[in-house]
């Protein structure tokens, strides 16, 4: 029935209104196969099959089969006629509200979503949603990482930094330094190290200062070489 004016189910007879009986009956077919499970998309596929045309020319869809739903009149209201029992009705409208009050999301799945680049399935967001609702309970379970101390920069190193990045080179400034930079990675490691270990860096350090204070400083990575053998040692033994 093309630009309907009675609803779905109805039509005017010498001026008044009366069943349409093919429609009438899928008026009713709808109500009970909606309250026995089948979805809105559902029925309207069959209507599209089976059913006679809501609107001339147009398939059925289901916004047609929710307005036909929620349509009271098919309960006898409003002088329409009886189409379906008042029961029938109030069975359908009910399933429709269910439907309509979508369950709140838990911290849990809320969080879920937040850190998934796609909707989980509903067996995962099922599992992991029940770990997060276990931790959310016993929080004293969930293992914080140990913070790692950050590394030191001694003062000593700091200033034999200052003194590389200087021109003219400061040579008998920078020998001391670093032979004493070295003597605190002795320090460190000397408690922790084998005996042998902490003398073989200590011998090689002092060569190296030793060969420095002969031979002069041909670049600033001669100056550190004792330094950071020591330095190298010293991270190897606190490990």
């Amino acid at each position: 029935m093309g630009n309907r004016k009675l609803p779905f189910g109805y039509q005017m007879r010498m001026g008044e209104i009366v069943r349409n009986e093919p429609e009438a009956n899928t008026v009713q077919d709808i109500f009970l196969q909606y309250t026995l499970g089948a979805s809105l998309k559902e029925i309207a596929a069959q209507m599209s099959k089976t059913g006679p045309t809501y609107d001339e020319g147009k398939s059925w869809n289901k916004n047609m089969v929710a307005r036909i739903l929620e349509n009271s009149k098919y309960t006898g209201v409003d002088n329409y006629p009886k189409l379906i029992d008042t029961s029938l009705f109030e069975s359908a409208a009910e399933k429709r509200q269910a439907k309509q009050r979508l369950p709140e999301r838990t911290p849990a799945q809320k969080a879920l979503k937040r850190i998934c680049s796609k909707p989980p399935t509903p067996e995962i967001e099922q599992q992991v949603t029940h770990l997060l609702d276990k931790l959310a309970e016993q929080p004293e379970r969930i293992a914080q990482p140990a913070k790692q101390p950050a590394p030191i920069r001694s003062t000593t190193q700091a200033e034999l930094d200052d003194i590389l990045n200087t021109q003219p080179l400061d040579e008998d400034a920078a020998r001391s330094l670093i032979c004493k930079l070295a003597q605190e990675q002795y320090d460190a490691i000397g408690n922790r190290a084998p005996a042998a270990a902490v003398r073989s860096v200590r011998v090689y350090s002092r060569a190296q200062c030793g060969t420095a204070a002969k031979h002069g400083f041909r670049r600033a990575g001669d100056a550190t070489g004792g330094a950071l053998a020591a330095q190298e040692w010293a991270n190897h033994w606190k490990g």
